[in-house]
């Protein structure tokens, strides 16, 4: 089952992050617990760990993008092997979030 990664919310007064560096690369294997990225607070630099076991098959916002909100959907992790439409995994996980 096909997840999205979102830029995850580390206080409850951050409201925006920014990603300095992806540790894996599309096509990569990633272990749940795994340090998938780091991103940058208002705070500090904080790595991020994976809350999913897979295959991160699609960065969808890197460092180049500067600040974005918290929970905004920046990658996509699925099983190996898995067929994943991005615009439909998207608009599913849109719609449930202002649902």
């Amino acid at each position: 089952m096909a997840h999205v990664v979102v830029m995850p919310r580390t206080g409850q007064t951050m409201e925006v992050g920014e990603i300095v560096e992806w540790m894996k690369r599309e096509g990569e294997a990633v272990a749940q617990g795994e340090i998938l990225l780091t991103i940058q607070s208002d705070k500090a630099t904080i790595e991020v760990e994976s809350d999913y076991a897979g295959i991160l098959v699609k960065i969808l916002k890197t460092a180049e993008d500067g600040e974005m909100p918290c929970l905004e959907p920046i990658g996509v992790i699925a099983d190996p092997g898995e067929k994943v439409n991005i615009e439909t995994l998207l608009a599913d996980f849109n719609s449930k979030r202002q649902g």
